[in-house]
């Protein structure tokens, strides 16, 4: 089989780095008193030679790949439960859309069939939760994903690049055997402790849908670059159509990165809608971290991840901004 065809249909990412091994990640391994590094998604082995590194005399891994010298063992499926052991993994992404897009769905749709999410990374979680303890470096995405997160001890964000070949975002998981509300599950980006996913869940902004607001509308008066450049000082933003540097005649239904928007309301208005979009906008990402913003493939020049503006959240910013303009105004 093509080398880079195989890579496609194991969601195959091998972690040549260890920058996601942060003090407070170590004092978790420590915490579980395992004896065993344990990896179902063995890949090159790299996470094993870390466990190694930091002191664990028995390891044990499988995989898939006959050619990479593991166990067989197809961990999407079933992962067996090793007393004393914690699993460190990276386990295998693959999105459901990717796979039809690259033409390889047919060759990993029983995954999908089994699968209650959207990619098979979150399938692996549901695999590894079966032991008892655990390290998963996954996409960064997982945190804004609909999938429990009652077994987590905590989540960071790593914003160094922990593959040589994709820039995709990640972040590490911890997890128990324990179940945890959302306010005893801390959240890290890299070795900063943030606060807890319960404080960051409460910060989610919601819309009420209670004013037209149209995306992707050629008539619109406000445009969004909704992802940072790389550049710090070009971020998210809210701005006048002639304002962006895009040609807004390539917008399209399905445009997510710049987007004109359309409002019902006057144009004296617009101004104002624009700098308290842009205040409340600035106001959520301080307050949040960052956390609830999509993580966007590659890091701005001094270091901090990109990051997009989902629609929904614009939305909410909007009508928000909107009220702020029109404060004696009467909503339907």
């Amino acid at each position: 089989m093509n080398a880079i065809i195989k890579k496609q249909i194991l969601g195959q990412f091998f972690t040549k780095n260890n920058f996601w091994l942060k003090n407070h990640v170590l004092d978790f391994i420590k915490s579980t008193k395992a004896t065993i590094a344990f990896d179902p998604f063995a890949g090159s082995g790299d996470l094993l030679k870390a466990a190694k590194e930091i002191g664990f005399k028995k390891i044990k891994g499988f995989d898939i790949d006959e050619l990479l010298n593991w166990e067989i063992n197809d961990s999407l499926l079933s992962i067996p439960k090793i007393k004393n052991s914690i699993i460190i993994t990276n386990p295998p992404y693959l999105a459901n859309y990717s796979a039809k897009r690259k033409n390889i769905y047919d060759s990993v749709k029983k995954y999908f069939e089994i699968c209650k999410y959207g990619d098979v990374y979150q399938l692996a979680i549901e695999q590894c939760l079966n032991n008892d303890f655990g390290i998963m470096i996954i996409p960064e995405t997982f945190i804004n994903s609909k999938f429990p997160k009652h077994r987590l001890a905590s989540i960071t964000i790593i914003e160094d690049q922990l593959f040589n070949d994709t820039e995709n975002p990640v972040c590490v998981i911890c997890f128990d055997n324990k179940n945890k509300t959302y306010n005893n599950i801390k959240v890290y980006k890299n070795d900063k402790l943030l606060g807890s996913l319960g404080y960051f869940e409460k910060m989610r902004q919601t819309p009420q849908k209670n004013i037209y607001i149209k995306f992707n509308s050629p008539k619109g008066q406000i445009a969004l670059r909704a992802v940072d450049t790389t550049n710090p000082a070009k971020p998210i933003s809210f701005m006048k159509p002639e304002e962006i540097d895009y040609d807004l005649s390539d917008i399209k239904q399905s445009s997510r990165l710049i987007t004109v928007v359309e409002m019902n309301t006057k144009k004296e208005a617009i101004e104002k809608i624009i700098k308290f979009s842009n205040d409340l906008l600035f106001d959520f990402r301080k307050k949040t971290n960052d956390i609830l913003l999509s993580p966007f493939k590659g890091n701005k020049k001094n270091g901090e991840r990109r990051r997009r503006l989902d629609y929904l959240t614009a939305r909410a910013i909007l009508e928000n901004a909107y009220e702020m303009a029109h404060p004696n105004a009467k909503l339907f």
